[in-house]
């Protein structure tokens, strides 16, 4: 990264009310952190009647808490690697997308991708599954590429591992791998 230089400008976001507010011609509210030649803000004004239904029942929309949104560092949980949730991606999260206020970043891009990734080959399997079930019961090779799947998916998100699934495959890859042997019932005598 470049030298880091500081501008400052203005007003800060917090002294100000949010209906009295004019940023400068490129939006930016307070003072800023730039990287020599990235002419990003780190200050944008927040504009909460754009949030999502969802968010607008928040704490922080009602006590009008967020007035702009800072870049936000913040390391990746799964590979360490430090990151920032800029200011852009919050107003285009919290904004556009209309993700829930008080959501947050907790992977980097390339970890964040993978599990995307991880994601849509589920969702893959699962669709496969569903049209070819019979036939798949007893494909080891397909059972075992799910599980395995669903195993790496737990790296990227820690919540509500699918425990009942993995179960199910777990048996079935076991019920797969010995055959079948016929029940020996001894005959009434």
């Amino acid at each position: 990264m470049g030298r880091q230089v500081q501008f400052r400008y203005s007003y800060a976001c917090s002294s100000i009310p949010r209906n009295k507010r004019q940023p400068n011609a490129r939006g930016v509210c307070a003072t800023s952190i730039l990287t020599q030649g990235d002419l990003r803000p780190t200050c944008i004004p927040s504009d909460p009647e754009r949030w999502s239904a969802k968010s607008k029942t928040s704490l922080p929309y009602q006590l009008e808490w967020v007035k702009h949104y800072t870049d936000k560092a913040y390391v990746c949980r799964t590979c360490g690697t430090s990151c920032v949730f800029t200011a852009q991606d919050q107003m285009y999260a919290y904004e556009v997308k209309k993700a829930y206020i008080d959501q947050q970043r907790t992977l980097c891009r390339p970890c964040w991708n993978h599990s995307n990734d991880i994601a849509a080959q589920l969702r893959s399997c699962a669709s496969k599954w569903a049209e070819e079930k019979t036939s798949l019961n007893n494909n080891v090779a397909f059972l075992t590429e799910w599980l395995e799947l669903l195993k790496q998916r737990e790296r990227y998100i820690f919540t509500n591992p699918d425990t009942a699934q993995k179960n199910m495959l777990i048996k079935l890859i076991r019920q797969a791998a010995v055959p079948a042997v016929p029940s020996l019932r001894c005959a009434p005598s």
